[in-house]
């Protein structure tokens, strides 16, 4: 699975509309790297993933070509390597893209991710991911739940990844740096 060619773009272009001007300058305004964040972050994510019963649970942001996870839980000490994550590979890509939920039942099965790199090296399946968006309306990164089995996901599931989202963008405004 290439993002790029499946949505008609050239690498260039899903880099181009990744970095943003605007959606680099707010995601620059946050102090990303602070202990206490990854922590506050991790809590939420574990929290998530209880509520959902999976096993996996995220929050990234993107940058112009790669997927920065800030906080987690499920992923193994391994997981360190996911940082950077070709933006390409990344499912939270596209809710960033869209704006909107991204849902994918079973990734093996399912054209647009079959043969993805990240789900092959993960063994992860499916995903459900919500936007995380600031309050200048940019989408900096999603917040996800991602299992090893197929998986088809509910407005309930949906509603507990929104609420997570809210409660990081709350947190993440504590790590404002400028």
């Amino acid at each position: 699975m290439n993002l790029a060619t499946d949505n008609g773009m050239t690498g260039a272009a899903l880099f181009d509309r990744l970095g943003e001007p605007g959606r680099m300058r707010q995601l620059a305004g946050y102090d990303l790297f602070h202990p206490g964040l990854r922590d506050a972050l991790d809590r939420i994510a574990a929290r998530s993933a209880q509520r959902l019963g999976a096993p996996v649970s995220m929050a990234s942001v993107l940058l112009d070509s790669a997927q920065l996870v800030i906080g987690r839980h499920g992923v193994p000490d391994a997981g360190d390597d996911l940082q950077g994550i070709p933006a390409e590979w990344s499912l939270c890509a596209h809710t960033v893209l869209t704006g909107r939920p991204y849902l994918v039942a079973d990734g093996d099965a399912d054209p647009r991710h079959a043969g993805n790199p990240m789900l092959a090296l993960t063994h992860l399946r499916s995903y459900a991911g919500v936007p995380l968006t600031d309050g200048s309306g940019h989408v900096l990164g999603a917040h996800c739940v991602l299992e090893a089995a197929p998986r088809h996901f509910t407005d309930a599931d949906l509603a507990v990844l929104t609420e997570g989202a809210a409660d990081i963008m709350r947190v993440l405004e504590g790590y404002r740096v400028d």
